[in-house]
């Protein structure tokens, strides 16, 4: 979140600097509506039961963009706030055949749930994004802006406890199951995942107060959701096994559509 802060700072003063130096009629603000449809081109991780117990890596977003022109119209800043939705998870009740288990090649069953919170149907998210553009005019009526930003996105969390039992013997194990974890440990993962993008957009004028808009964007995530598991011996207290499975940085293609006014 620091980074997130210092670049905002950082747009913030270098357009105040613009400003002092750029004459007025210049400084054109105006506001985007789009929604754009992002496709995942990998997924959170390499553990299908990990892909399985999260979101699936789409997001369709509803996004408004505050732009602000400067340096003779030909480039700016811009900030955006979305919400986005993505699909239910594939494995909204836990299926034990997918999940590890303590030991390979000892079998194991559910013999209590002992609590389950988080995500498992389809869920909204809160993205935000700073950056910068440029305008390229084609022709009379179209301008190409490249845009480059940084933001995040919010996401869920999922963590089921309950109690394993071997089976053909008295062993039992309290058992932690937690997608999006905050490290080695039971803490679930509260802080958004990073992301920097980039964005093709093109904008039709339709009449003197509104554009259309259509958009190509890449987003490459710099953090990772990470699954977090944990087996201890109900009769010791001793922690048999616990490990953590590091996600992937997903990356993402959008699409776009919108009208500028």
């Amino acid at each position: 979140m620091k980074k997130f802060i210092i670049l905002f700072l950082t747009l913030v003063l270098t357009y105040t600097l613009t400003a002092q130096t750029t004459p007025t009629r210049h400084k054109i603000p105006w506001f985007d509506l789009r929604v754009t449809q992002h496709f995942g081109l990998n997924s959170w991780s390499n553990a299908a039961y990990v892909n399985d117990g999260l979101p699936a890596t789409a997001l369709t977003e509803f996004r408004g963009t505050f732009n602000i022109a400067f340096i003779k119209r030909y480039a700016g800043i811009f900030t955006d706030i979305g919400l986005g939705i993505m699909p239910a998870p594939k494995m909204q009740l836990l299926n034990m055949e997918r999940l590890p288990m303590p030991y390979s090649g000892t079998p194991y069953y559910l013999r209590e749930t002992l609590s389950e919170t988080g995500n498992i149907s389809t869920s909204t998210h809160f993205k935000m994004t700073f950056g910068l553009f440029g305008r390229i005019p084609a022709n009379e009526n179209l301008n190409i802006m490249p845009c480059f930003g940084l933001g995040f996105l919010t996401m869920p969390y999922r963590k089921h406890e309950i109690m394993l039992k071997e089976e053909g013997s008295n062993m039992q194990y309290r058992t932690i199951y937690l997608w999006n974890s905050e490290g080695r440990s039971e803490q679930a993962k509260t802080t958004p995942l990073g992301y920097l993008t980039g964005r093709l957009n093109f904008k039709y004028k339709l009449s003197q107060k509104s554009d259309i808009l259509l958009g190509l964007e890449y987003t490459w995530f710099l953090d990772t959701i990470d699954f977090y598991g944990r087996y201890t011996n109900i009769f010791n207290a001793n922690i048999e096994k616990d490990f953590v499975v590091q996600g992937n940085k997903v990356n993402m293609f959008g699409v776009s559509v919108g009208i500028s006014f």
